[in-house]
């Protein structure tokens, strides 16, 4: 049977979903990310890698006893191992009698809504698992502390400042921040002045790069209840190489039993995200989910700088 939610067809839905994941998971780019819309080949695991930071340069004879080969191979990608131990899932059903009165224009106004919040919470699910990684055990170095209230253009001129003299490779590093401190960012007249940044910051409410770093607003940030909370995290600097994130795509078993599977491929990311439907006759219901199957291991310790509100 279809149930078109008058006129809204399950491309529709699939097409709503993307707009609402893509939302919420720009965050996801600082990261290592190994991504791909099919099975796990290898079982749970996948091996995956990350680029390290490049060493200081060394002299070709008291070093490499003249050998350039020697000197070629110093750097390389290194293994990282990541278990996808992760399978977040939302979802939500519709009666026959509920697709009747959708049919009939009375869930108009709220269809949209109904999938926008099922695809933010497994979105959500899956960054908080991701920020929870980000404690002072997996990655020590503070490289700024203060209050949104006070974080302006200076603080960020600062921190890029402390990475440049560290050798940090610019052109690879992120700039991640909780709402309040974008806000913040969004209300200093250094920025708010167009003549001055060159950002539209007033019209358009957006902000993609400060002082030459790209900034990703990370809503969630820090986890409720979880340690980054507890340690005052409100942000972070990175390379991809702190962390691996991996997914894959769990297939249904008997895909003629269902309405609909499509693999989401969130496109700011490439996450793939399982979307099905399928009719209970028992019940007289619809079944629509959301799913995801990941999981994230940290990498390079020292490829990711904190943020914190307070000390």
């Amino acid at each position: 049977m279809a149930n078109t939610w008058g006129g809204m067809t399950y491309t529709n839905i699939v097409q709503t979903a993307i707009r609402a994941f893509s939302s919420k998971l720009i965050a996801l780019k600082a990261f290592t990310l190994d991504l791909e819309p099919t099975r796990a080949t290898q079982g749970e695991v996948i091996g995956t890698r990350v680029v390290p930071a490049a060493s200081a340069a060394s002299d070709l004879h008291d070093t490499h006893s003249g050998s350039r080969a020697a000197a070629a191979g110093d750097i390389t990608t290194t293994a990282v191992t990541v278990t996808l131990n992760q399978n977040p899932i939302e979802g939500f059903h519709l009666t026959d009698e509920e697709a009747a009165k959708i049919g009939d224009g009375v869930w108009e106004d709220t269809k949209d809504g109904l999938i926008e919040t099922t695809a933010h919470s497994v979105a959500e699910s899956m960054l908080n698992y991701v920020f929870n990684l980000i404690t002072n055990a997996n990655f020590s170095t503070i490289v700024h502390t203060g209050a949104a209230s006070a974080f302006d253009l200076d603080d960020v001129v600062d921190i890029r400042t402390t990475l440049k003299k560290a050798g940090w490779p610019m052109q690879r590093t992120k700039l991640v921040l909780d709402a309040d401190y974008v806000g913040a960012l969004q209300k200093d007249n250094a920025i708010q002045d167009r003549s001055a940044s060159g950002i539209p910051v007033a019209e358009t409410g957006e902000l993609p790069r400060v002082n030459g770093l790209p900034l990703l607003e990370a809503e969630t940030l820090p986890p409720s209840g979880g340690t980054p909370e507890s340690e005052n995290l409100t942000g972070f600097v990175c390379t991809p190489s702190c962390m691996a994130i991996a997914a894959r795509v769990i297939e249904p078993q008997a895909p003629d039993k269902l309405e609909w599977f499509e693999v989401i491929v969130e496109p700011e990311t490439g996450l793939p995200i399982v979307y099905r439907a399928w009719y209970d006759p028992d019940e007289g219901k619809i079944l629509h989910t959301f799913e995801l199957w990941y999981g994230a291991s940290v990498a390079y310790s020292t490829a990711l700088q904190r943020i914190r509100s307070s000390s």
